[in-house]
């Protein structure tokens, strides 16, 4: 199969699981309505309960599918990860509610969004590996590029369907509609998974290994090894999740309560986010192919560079509430974020041996995503509760820049072929 179909096909599977997982983020209030107990927590706690269980599980998905890919193949986890996000999406499409199942229908629910959260922990990083060791050294940053804007036009996918589905005329069931189309998108993902080749620095691992059933090889864990041989590549591929969790945080969830809390309508804030979230979109392969033009290490630390030197702009902008403002601070936020997310998986990649680059990458990244997109908005939100100084929250993305530029510069290698 030719490169341009594996990127097409990654490119498909990307969107198609992060429109599953992120659908429940639209519906969470829908969802609590349906499926927990009445009157023990408001509809939004309820759902925005069961959307932090798909979160947290991440890690652990991105653990127990990088032991998948390293050990049984990139093309299988990815195969997995398809499958396994389609079936709680269909469930929780067609699944009768709390009324008539009781305390089971939230317990499969649970259950349901558990699994979800594993395949996305699991699906980011693997398509992304997939990619790039079929594309090798023919332009990776520009494939990882797409491969991340192929997470963000999913999300924003689940976003439109959820517009067309909850409208007025719209029956209350209409939010089943969305994942039921979402299980047989899912299928489509399977069925182009299924006939793409395995990738070639896997292939060429494999025959190198040959045969070997040695005990020393099937009781290696390629996790283990990453941590311990690679300790270095693992505390900078967490720094670079840290960083992109604290900029795309800021960008999805924290500017829009600072808006909201300086006066600005909700439906507001969200409108000037889809600013920031479409530079986001086509701003990751731009800099991506940046990246290929001008190597690795410059452009992770120019990154970095955009992210210390434009967070006090970015905020002072914020501040003023002008409209033309607001809009040119969520495109320098969008263009920080791209600037990391974009080239990061050719980056990554590279700190990482075949053997254990799926266990390496997907665990240390994961991990560094999660402090990231979790600690930094409310830290920023603490700085802006306790001071009253609206310019604080630039201190937590200067910070995060800070940490992966000086790591960057003490990181002397080794670097991995694709």
């Amino acid at each position: 199969m030719g490169k341009s179909r594996v990127i097409f096909a990654s490119i498909i599977g990307t969107a198609l699981e992060f429109y599953d997982f992120m659908l429940f983020a639209v519906f969470s209030e829908s969802i609590g309505h349906v499926f927990f107990p009445p009157g023990v927590i408001s509809d939004f706690q309820s759902g925005w309960l069961t959307f932090i269980v798909a979160y947290l599980s991440r890690p652990f998905g991105a653990t127990l599918f990088g032991y998948i890919g390293d050990k049984y193949g990139r093309k299988f986890s990815l195969i997995l990860t398809v499958s396994c996000m389609g079936i709680p999406t269909f469930i929780i499409g067609v699944m009768p509610g709390y009324e008539t199942l009781g305390i089971t229908a939230t317990i499969i629910l649970f259950i349901s969004r558990l699994i979800q959260g594993l395949c996305t922990g699991g699906e980011y990083n693997g398509s992304a590996i997939f990619t790039l060791e079929h594309v090798g050294k023919n332009l990776p940053g520009f494939a990882g590029g797409l491969i991340t804007g192929a997470s963000v036009i999913g999300a924003l996918g689940a976003v439109g369907v959820g517009v067309l589905v909850t409208n007025d005329a719209m029956p209350d069931w209409s939010w089943r509609i969305a994942f039921i189309i979402g299980a047989l998108v899912s299928l489509v993902g399977l069925y182009i998974r299924l006939f793409v080749e395995e990738s070639p620095a896997y292939q060429a691992l494999q025959e190198e290994e040959g045969d070997d059933d040695s005990e020393e090889k099937s009781g290696r864990s390629p996790l283990l090894v990453a941590l311990k041989k690679h300790s270095k590549s693992v505390r900078l591929s967490i720094a670079i999740g840290f960083l992109n969790g604290t900029l795309s945080y800021t960008l999805y969830k924290f500017i829009n309560l600072y808006l909201q809390n300086l006066g600005m309508a909700k439906h507001d804030t969200l409108l000037y986010t889809n600013i920031g979230i479409i530079v986001f979109i086509f701003g990751s392969p731009t800099w991506g192919y940046i990246m290929d033009k001008i190597g690795y290490k410059l452009m992770m630390m120019i990154a970095c560079c955009l992210a210390m030197g434009l967070a006090v702009p970015i905020f002072f902008l914020l501040q003023t509430l002008n409209p033309w403002m607001i809009g040119l601070a969520q495109v320098l936020m969008g263009l920080c974020v791209a600037s990391i997310a974009g080239p990061e998986h050719a980056f990554i990649q590279r700190l990482f041996p075949t053997q254990d680059r799926f266990s390496g990458v997907a665990f240390s990244f994961s991990t560094g995503m999660g402090l990231g997109a979790g600690v930094s908005p409310l830290v920023m939100k603490v700085l802006v509760e306790k001071t009253g100084m609206l310019l604080l929250p630039s201190i937590v993305m200067i910070f995060a820049g800070l940490v992966l530029f000086i790591l960057l510069k003490r990181y002397k290698g080794p670097y991995y072929d694709l």
